[in-house]
């Protein structure tokens, strides 16, 4: 159950053959096969950055298309940073893909029972995705430091085991964003981490009020505290920081530059 690279045309993304094999969508983009030109260059995906807004909606045309998706049946939300998830239906298709005008407000994570395909977006922050099989339900959470001190991804699982869903036969994907070898945080953040987990071994000190911190592990314990099975989990392990060629990054490129997309979807065949 690991993410794998796939090219379709001229874009490249990684998925999940064995949710493929589900019935279910997966995937995740790079900056590779879009119109935008620099500092956005490539598949920027983000209508908030800065870019321009035709060049991002080519960009989302070409990246639906991939998965044979008109915009009518997808949802994006306008991501705040926090940890409020949302339940989108049928009639929530189509909010938010071709402005910022209709987004779903106040969310940084979706789940759903419908053919409506759920997209966030990423320049650094941890991309989660979830699939209950006995729910036949999906979900995808953005998770920046933010999110995961204050565990939007248990906020996720919450919603599914109160619709019914059962966590230990839950699978749980945790795509590319900064990794550890690239991301320090100081004391004011450490200090959340402290207060909001029993334990932090994905917190290293390396030097005075300086922390590298694994925000894949901090999302990692999340799960397993909530009853994720390690075998139902995988990790992409990649660096968002560290992989120019493949990813944006605002940590390294600052906040003019572009973001990836997260998607994932329950097929109609």
């Amino acid at each position: 159950m690991d993410w794998t690279w796939q090219t379709r045309g001229e874009l490249s993304f990684l998925t999940i053959s064995d949710w493929l094999e589900e019935g279910i969508d997966i995937g995740f983009s790079t900056r590779n096969g879009g119109v935008s030109i620099p500092p956005y260059d490539g598949l920027n995906l983000g209508l908030h950055v800065g870019d321009e807004a035709a060049a991002v909606l080519e960009n989302r045309s070409r990246w639906l298309s991939l998965w044979g998706v008109p915009w009518a049946e997808a949802v994006v939300g306008e991501q705040v940073h926090g940890d409020k998830v949302a339940w989108i239906h049928n009639h929530d298709g189509g909010r938010g893909v071709l402005g910022l005008e209709n987004v779903i407000p106040g969310v940084d994570g979706f789940i759903t029972r419908s053919s409506v395909g759920l997209m966030t977006f990423y320049a650094d922050c941890v991309p989660l995705f979830f699939y209950y099989p006995d729910l036949k339900a999906i979900g995808i959470a953005h998770a920046g430091w933010k999110g995961t001190v204050q565990k939007i991804g248990r906020k996720a699982i919450e919603c599914f085991e109160e619709a019914g869903g059962r966590t230990e036969n839950a699978w749980v994907a945790i795509g590319p964003s900064i990794g550890p070898c690239c991301y320090v945080v100081d004391e004011r953040v450490a200090a959340q981490f402290h207060a909001n987990f029993k334990e932090t071994p994905f917190l290293r000190l390396i030097s005075e009020g300086q922390y590298q911190l694994d925000l894949w592990e901090a999302n990692r314990i999340v799960m397993m505290e909530k009853g994720v099975r390690p075998e139902n989990l995988t990790m992409a392990a990649l660096c968002t920081k560290d992989n120019p060629e493949c990813f944006f990054s605002h940590r390294r490129d600052g906040s003019r530059t572009g973001r990836m997309a997260g998607w994932i979807r329950i097929r109609n065949d």
